[in-house]
């Protein structure tokens, strides 16, 4: 038939243990703690992941329906989301932990609704009760079948140490990559290892060759009689060697020395060939380059300018953007649907959408506004968006609509009290086609002779209109820079 699959992804796995890695140190349960040992021991690493975590808890995430802000199961949702025994952002900072290790994995538990604190949209209904984390450390093996695809995890970790099959239908597994559908993706430290392991080793022989800068290189020199068997340690050689390696300059240091051996501290002078700090610095630099966070080390040297300053922002924002895509789009596909079906509800339509990573930038946003102008119909709800960004207070959509109409029908009342100029009760349409030009002849000349009809009036209706469209203005400018102000300061 047609529909069924010939080929394969080509994945390689041996009884549901992955082998793709060419690195056997990066294989399996190693890998695991390899990358634990980076992002809690590399302060670049941890300075990388941290800037990524906090980014994507600034978003704000919301259910939306085709059907509109009115349907019925956008309610739901979120009191299922709300009604969980831990909060939103907690499941954020555990879903992120696909960065370091290529994948997270999480069991969902259901519980009945209508219990004491559940509101009336979960009466008789079965809601989330937790996205409970399953460790990448836990993980034994998958269960693939013959076609690639992932049927579940098998889990053996602590406390119990007991095997377990957790399936697909019950977890939210999201991944960094599928690439030939890997049920462990790929660490965005995987590109990074080479340096991290350069980088410490250097600052490793960096650190004793300082040691030994402070305390001089150790010499001892034993007398004609003594015992040079170097395999005996407790011969005369054996205990030289002990000394000369135990030499440290703290707070303990000092040394007895049998009569006649002396020791002789020998000073390293000159300057080193290579400079340990550009190479550390170096390996730093292409650590933060593959999560492309480079400018995280801007400023602490000579080198770049405030334009790559924003471009190197810009790309660390996009790729943060892609992160929570990934959270979004592996929970509307596989959460959203789930919880609806054990509810029997049509799933179709929904979605979890995110807010944008990051700050805007207010100057660029005032740029845009003022050359679009009037070309775009400006919206309630995108006022109310613009002072979301602004971080100007709130209002409701409502108001701000109750609000646009009052000043309509007031500068409405403002053009209807004006005079009507040129134009008498019987000639209020339009001119006939004969007689435009010199209609616009006499005009012209009761212009420059100052005799159009209601001149004064007309002039100072135009000015009262003027000074309230120019006060309106001038308070919506001074609010936005006040709002301005206020980020700069936090």
């Amino acid at each position: 038939m047609p529909t069924k699959e010939i080929g394969y992804t080509g994945l390689k796995a041996f009884h549901g243990v992955v082998q793709e890695e060419f690195l056997t140190e990066l294989r399996g349960n190693e890998a695991y703690k390899r990358y634990n040992e980076m992002r809690l021991n590399s302060g670049v690493v941890g300075g990388m992941l941290l800037a990524i975590e906090q980014s994507i808890r600034g978003v704000d995430w919301q259910f939306v329906s085709d059907l509109g802000e009115d349907d019925e199961r956008l309610a739901f949702l979120d009191a299922a989301l709300a009604g969980m025994d831990h909060s939103w952002n907690d499941h954020i900072i555990e879903a992120l932990t696909m960065l370091p290790f290529g994948y997270s994995f999480f069991e969902i538990v259901y519980r009945p609704g209508g219990q004491p604190g559940d509101g009336p949209e979960l009466a008789g209904r079965i809601a989330w009760k937790k996205l409970a984390i399953r460790g990448q450390d836990t993980l034994f093996r998958w269960e693939l079948d013959e076609t690639g695809a992932i049927l579940g995890m098998w889990q053996c970790g602590a406390p119990s140490y007991k095997l377990v099959l957790i399936p697909a239908e019950k977890s939210l597994h999201y991944r960094t990559r599928v690439e030939k559908n890997n049920p462990e993706g790929r660490s965005i430290l995987r590109t990074a290892w080479v340096h991290y392991y350069y980088a410490k080793n250097v600052q490793q022989i960096e650190a004793i060759g300082i040691e030994r800068d402070l305390a001089g290189l150790p010499v001892i020199t034993l007398p004609e009689n003594a015992d040079t068997n170097a395999d005996d340690e407790n011969s005369d050689a054996g205990k030289a060697a002990e000394i000369v390696r135990n030499i440290r300059r703290d707070e303990q240091e000092g040394i007895v020395l049998p009569n006649g051996w002396t020791l002789v501290l020998l000073s390293t002078g000159g300057s080193r060939q290579f400079d340990t700090d550009g190479i550390i610095h170096r390996y730093e630099s292409r650590i933060l380059m593959s999560a492309l966070a480079q400018f995280l080390t801007l400023g602490q040297s000579s080198v770049g300018t405030q334009a790559l300053s924003v471009d190197m922002t810009e790309f660390f924002t996009m790729a943060t953007n892609a992160v929570a895509d990934v959270i979004s789009e592996t929970f509307t596909k596989y959460a959203i649907p789930r919880l609806l079906r054990l509810n029997g509800m049509d799933f179709t339509g929904l979605r979890l959408e995110h807010s944008p990573a990051g700050d805007i930038d207010l100057s660029v946003l005032a740029d845009f506004l003022q050359k679009v102008g009037d070309k775009v119909t400006w919206l309630p709800t995108d006022e109310s968006w613009l002072r979301s960004v602004a971080r100007l207070p709130e209002a409701d959509p409502e108001e701000i609509a109750e609000e646009r109409e009052r000043k309509a029908e007031q500068a409405l009342a403002i053009q209807q009290q004006a005079p009507a100029f040129g134009r008498s009760g019987q000639d209020k349409g339009q001119p006939a086609k004969g007689d435009e030009d010199s209609q616009d002849m006499m005009a012209a000349q009761a212009v420059d002779r100052g005799l159009a009809p209601d001149d004064d009036d007309r002039r100072r209706y135009e000015g009262r209109l003027e000074r309230l469209v120019k006060r309106f203005f001038t308070d919506q400018q001074k609010r936005v820079t006040r709002g301005v102000r206020r980020i700069k300061r936090a």
